[in-house]
Order: structure tokens, then C-alpha cells, then sequence
């Protein structure tokens, strides 16, 4: 999330369209990491029938923040300065505030419910058990190659991958 925003902030910096895709570039390929984590994240504390609304309402945080990124840019297009443009006040405004709430996350959302600080020894035992239907543990460094040809053929993967492309369009300038 701190790189998502670094690169998104870095973005102001372009001048050109090769510098431009390069640092889109980057802010693709750490915002795609941001999906994965949620839903490991929620995997941890939730079974599998409860992770499912948790899911839906982050998705609809998509549309949300459509419409807050909406506003913000309205606003910063009200900028007028001739050595920073308004665009480039947004992505450093946008990218440093994601850095800072990357930050605060690192600090706050401990690695596994076992590090949890909010929860007593008891409700992180009541917590494993709650979620031990799921059969996937809270600890695992073993790559196991079975396991990655699994995902790839998981129906709801593809499905879930459609959603998202279906919910992220590009902008109707990308195609003119």
C-alpha cells in the first residue's frame, strides 16, 4: 500500500508519455497486489460463508471510492498554478495520503489473529477454532505446486477475476 502511494505521488513527476506508462506501470502492479491481501486477510478471521458478504462490501468500496476520486479531482481541478498543475497536485495529494495510511496499517494490523493485540487468549483460541472449517491453517512458508495448479483451475478465481474487470473499466478516453 506504501509503494501503491509512492508511485501514485511519483506520478506527478512526469513529463512525458514514456515516463507516464512507467509509472503507471508501477501503480498497477502494486495496486493488484491489494485485492489478494484483503481476501488472505479476511480468510484469517472469517470461515468461508462469512468471508463472501465481507468481499461484497469491499467491491462496493470500488464504486465509493469512484465517486470520492470523483470529488477530489473536481476539487483540485480548481488549482491554478503554473509550475504545478492541478493533476499533479491530486496525484501527490492521493499518493502521499495512501503512503500514510499504509504506514499507520503496518503498525496497526498485526500479521495473524495470534498477534492481535485487541483479542485475549481466549477469543484468539475461540478464533481458530471458529475458522479451522476452513482447512487452510494461519501458517504456511511450504510452496506446494498442486496447490498453485488448484487456483488456476478454480472456477470462482475466474469468475472473481471477471467481476473485477467488469467493475474497473477504463475511462471512455482510453479507446479515442
Amino acid at each position: 500500500m506504501c509503494l501503491w502511494g509512492i508511485s501514485c505521488a511519483a506520478s506527478a513527476g512526469a513529463t512525458n508519455y514514456h515516463t507516464l506508462l512507467a509509472s503507471r506501470i508501477f501503480v498497477g502492479m502494486f495496486e493488484a497486489a491489494i485485492a489478494p491481501c484483503l481476501m488472505l486477510i479476511s480468510s484469517q478471521y472469517y470461515t468461508k460463508s462469512e468471508q463472501a458478504p465481507r468481499f461484497a462490501i469491499w467491491y462496493s468500496g470500488l464504486g465509493f471510492g469512484q465517486i470520492l476520486g470523483g470529488l477530489i479531482s473536481f476539487a483540485f481541478q480548481h488549482i491554478k498554478n503554473r509550475q504545478f498543475k492541478s493533476w499533479q497536485a491530486m496525484f501527490v495529494f492521493v499518493g502521499v495520503a495512501t503512503a500514510l495510511i499504509g504506514i499507520a496499517t503496518f503498525f496497526v494490523l498485526p500479521d495473524s489473529p495470534m498477534k492481535a493485540k485487541w483479542l485475549s487468549e481466549a477469543e484468539k483460541a475461540a478464533l481458530l477454532k471458529h475458522v479451522s472449517v476452513n482447512q487452510t491453517g494461519i501458517h504456511n512458508k511450504h510452496f506446494k505446486i498442486s496447490q498453485a495448479l488448484e487456483v488456476l483451475t478454480d472456477i470462482q478465481l475466474w469468475l472473481m477475476t471477471i467481476c473485477t474487470i467488469c467493475v474497473s473499466p477504463p475511462p471512455p478516453t482510453a479507446f479515442t
